[in-house]
């Protein structure tokens, strides 16, 4: 239930007693959102239906979007039915005031590229803010728009004044897309939220690269088949050893074709805006040639570039030089000075 917005809710009604005979009902009543915030209301309900009449509401933070906040203020309500069974949208406008304790802070050394410790982000790139007190739950962009949210449940930020594009905010963790920037260097990046807002300093480079993953040791690495795979429709399975994890992995073999995934792997031509979906492909410019290590080998990729909104991917063949198990993997960017993650491993037999 975002401030300005519009949420339906669960209403829980104790009729307290017809007082002055006027044929309104007295109550109390408790308004329930999904996300645990409640609206706690005493107010006079008219038997009528269609009546619009305004009312008194006290607000009171459940583990929700308003979470440890209060509110006081006037809305109106529409009774599309008569009481006890009382259908109603209730719009709430303005900020909540925060309480002491509930700030939104980042992290040092916070800011980050999508499932990488490194301190280096790229422009048009997805990184991950860790902090607390960013939210009382969590959103995740639904993907129906074409277009990026610039705003999600209430959080905002910015980098060197452009507003930057979100995927997901949780109570610690905002996973967003930043925007077009010409500067290298140190820049700002300003983060707004219900909590509060905070500043931090982040460095910005051509290159950033960080490679998707299974868990902290495996990335997460596709190996078409085309012939029986286990994901799919048959097409293609995923790389790892066979029973390490819950689901259905087995290792690449050598001379296999894989396909690594992964963010910041470099500026693309085309170049692609940020901030809306992309389902085509746009491959990195030569002037940051991509290498691939695996054990001991460099592996040049056949195919490097975005096939969506700051995603990209790797296309590489298993070397014949690699050993039985787990090989070293790392993918780096010598243009650039850029890396990825260190003890990642891909599983070859």
């Amino acid at each position: 239930m975002p401030p300005g917005g519009t949420t339906q809710m669960t209403m829980d009604v104790i009729e307290t007693g017809d007082d002055n005979c006027d044929d309104n009902i007295e109550a109390e009543v408790t308004l329930t959102a999904a996300s645990g915030d409640k609206l706690n209301l005493r107010l006079f309900v008219p038997s009528t239906q269609g009546t619009t009449f305004p009312l008194t509401y006290v607000v009171t933070g459940g583990p929700g979007h308003f979470q440890g906040k209060s509110r006081s203020g006037t809305c109106s309500i529409v009774l599309s039915t008569p009481p006890p069974n009382i259908a109603l949208t209730l719009t709430v406008t303005g900020n909540m005031n925060s309480q002491p304790g509930l700030k939104s802070s980042v992290n040092p050394s916070g800011i980050v590229p999508i499932s990488s410790s490194r301190l280096t982000i790229q422009p048009g790139s997805w990184l991950s803010i860790y902090g607390k007190n960013f939210a009382g739950t969590t959103t995740i962009w639904d993907g129906v728009s074409t277009n990026i949210p610039t705003n999600l449940e209430g959080i905002t930020a910015t980098l060197n004044g452009k507003p930057i594009y979100f995927w997901l905010r949780s109570p610690t963790q905002i996973n967003l897309q930043a925007p077009d920037e010409t500067l290298r260097g140190c820049a700002t990046l300003t983060l707004n939220t219900p909590n509060g807002g905070v500043s931090s300093r982040v460095h910005i480079n051509h290159a950033a690269p960080s490679l998707s993953l299974l868990d902290a040791k495996y990335p997460a690495v596709v190996i078409p088949t085309f012939n029986g795979g286990a994901y799919g429709s048959g097409t293609c399975d995923l790389a790892g050893p066979t029973g390490w994890f819950s689901y259905a992995t087995r290792p690449a073999k050598k001379g296999e074709v894989v396909v690594l995934y992964g963010v910041g792997f470099g500026p693309t031509n085309p170049a692609v805006p940020v901030g809306v979906a992309f389902t085509c492909t746009a491959p990195v410019v030569s002037k940051f040639p991509v290498q691939v290590q695996i054990g001991g080998t460099t592996v040049t990729p056949a195919f490097v570039g975005l096939i969506g909104a700051g995603l990209y991917q790797i296309n590489i063949t298993a070397p014949a030089t690699a050993v039985s198990g787990d090989n070293p993997i790392r993918v780096s960017l010598p243009g650039a000075d850029g890396f990825t993650q260190s003890n990642l491993f891909l599983a070859v037999q």
